[in-house]
């Protein structure tokens, strides 16, 4: 039998909703569709689930947290918040804590994403353990949006609305001048109301000494987002954003879903899911030191969280043209001088490397004064290699910080990095 993902107890699976239950029958329609970033499309026509939670828990500490959902939801999350509202949010404090945080965990495992954090609350999410002080939550809200004369706005109760926020959606967020390794930040938007859990790693002591510097970048946004505390009520903040303004940002980072950029290369190559992407860099350019055809396919793999993710780990490149050339690539200059202005253009290979194949190496053999010892291995300048290996792993969490990428993800890329570089050299 499988381990409950919750009391870790060896017993019969159930399937537990990402997004409760309850809300696909608040107002179903037959228009209505998920998004799963790891799903075919993303576009799905099901509701969302994930088969890894026992029954004991799942119809137990976790249904009574999402009978409290549903109950936020009726009493206060169901209006929706205009630019001249006055809404006050009464809530229990440690109940919605425990219910965003179950949202977010079902979410995180579903996405292979953030589960080292937030699988150490899966006790206080059951209630067995207390809620420490160190989470933070905060709320935004997003207004239902209206015309102007070239732009939309949030709207007013008396505006004409173009349109609502009707949606229930989970996701990553970051802050924009905080980079850490020790938070997972997740946002549960259902319709106005956007709730944003700051949520530390308990087995560190090093989230708690950032604290202050994320409460600082979180103030240096400006964002409209307000501090939810355990007093149990609040008056909710005036929107500063409207639905479809906040739509564009989700529909901007999965441009290919959406038809917003057209793509044949990308389209195809995320279709292909399973598959190895090998680009071919050709001779001609490479004496041309011309590294614009390279560069324009490189870019669009960082160009958007989208092609990001579906293209992780998936990425091998060659140097076709020299098989007549009796010198290995690392010792004709002009590859040399190709691959440093490339690499000098766009450092970020680590997260798209295919574990099973070897341009890292390649790229890191060219680059660093290689040269070849008398038992056929190539020895490197350690130096050049350190400072080759630190500008990639840096180049790597600039992504993961951009595109909002799991410290799961960057863990393993990283891992798989450092074993592609190291086989076989000296």
């Amino acid at each position: 039998m499988p381990i409950c993902s919750y009391c870790d107890q060896d017993k019969a699976a159930t399937r537990e909703h990402i997004i409760p239950s309850w809300y696909y029958q608040h107002d179903p329609s037959p228009d209505d569709v998920g998004f799963m970033e790891r799903a075919k499309g993303k576009i799905v026509k099901t509701e969302l689930v994930i088969r890894d939670v026992c029954g004991d828990c799942n119809n137990g500490s976790l249904s009574e947290l999402d009978a409290y959902g549903k109950e936020l939801f009726l009493s206060h999350l169901a209006r929706y918040v205009f630019k001249d509202s006055s809404e006050s949010l009464c809530y229990d404090y440690e109940r919605l804590v425990r219910w965003l945080l179950k949202i977010s965990y079902n979410s995180a495992r579903a996405h292979d994403s953030d589960t080292e954090i937030l699988a150490q609350y899966k006790k206080i999410i059951l209630g067995e353990q207390a809620l420490p002080a160190s989470v933070i939550l905060r709320l935004r809200t997003i207004a239902p949006a209206t015309h102007g004369v070239y732009a939309v706005f949030p709207a007013n109760k008396d505006s004409v609305i173009a349109d609502r926020p009707a949606w229930f959606r989970v996701g990553v967020f970051r802050v924009k001048k905080f980079d850490s390794m020790y938070w997972a930040f997740r946002h549960i938007t259902i319709n106005s109301y956007s709730f944003l859990l700051y949520v530390p790693d308990l087995s560190s002591s090093h989230a708690s000494s950032e604290a202050d510097s994320l409460m600082s970048a979180v103030a240096a946004e400006n964002d409209g987002s307000i501090l939810i505390n355990s007093t149990g009520r609040l008056v909710v903040p005036e929107p500063r954003i409207d639905s479809i303004s906040f739509n564009m940002n989700h529909i901007g980072q999965f441009p290919i879903t959406y038809k917003v950029v057209e793509s044949n290369v990308i389209k195809t190559a995320l279709d292909n899911q399973f598959g190895l992407v090998n680009y071919w860099i050709d001779r001609k350019d490479i004496e041309e030191q011309n590294i614009s055809n390279a560069l324009a396919f490189l870019n669009d793999l960082t160009s958007s969280r989208e092609v990001c993710m579906g293209l992780k780990e998936r990425l091998e490149l060659s140097v076709h043209g020299y098989n007549d050339d009796s010198r290995e690539i690392y010792e004709i200059p002009e590859v040399i001088a190709f691959l440093r202005a490339l690499n000098e253009a766009w450092p970020y290979w680590m997260l798209f490397q295919h574990p099973e194949f070897t341009w890292l190496q390649v790229m890191a053999v060219c680059l660093c004064s290689p040269t070849r010892t008398k038992d056929g291995k190539v020895a490197f300048d350690h130096e050049e290699m350190s400072e080759l290996m630190t500008k990639w792993f840096c180049s790597l969490n600039e992504l993961c910080h951009k595109f909002a990428i799991s410290l799961t993800v960057n863990k393993r890329v990283s891992a798989q990095a450092q074993s592609i570089l190291t086989k076989g050299l000296v």
